[in-house]
């Protein structure tokens, strides 16, 4: 047996990648009660160059360290270490 996902929409089945196998099979097509997330939101921008730069100034590298150093003591009192 054979899984290769796809969308249904307006009637046809679009599958997201190519089928392995060549002739005639028969197939059992199943519609998940799942909803089909639409990543595509038709953005003009790119959201990783748009957010790039907005935490400057806040030291947040020296803020998660900071906050590992916590997580590892508290490890540590909690084993006796």
């Amino acid at each position: 047996m054979l899984t290769i996902k796809g969308v249904y929409d307006k009637g046809k089945i679009k599958l997201t990648k190519g089928v392995p196998i060549k002739g005639k099979r028969s197939v059992i097509v199943v519609f998940l009660d799942e909803p089909l997330l639409d990543t595509d939101r038709g953005l003009k921008i790119d959201p990783i160059r748009a957010l790039r730069g907005c935490a400057k100034g806040i030291n947040l590298t020296a803020k998660l360290l900071e906050s590992r150093r916590e997580d590892l003591n508290l490890e540590e009192s909690k084993w006796g270490r």
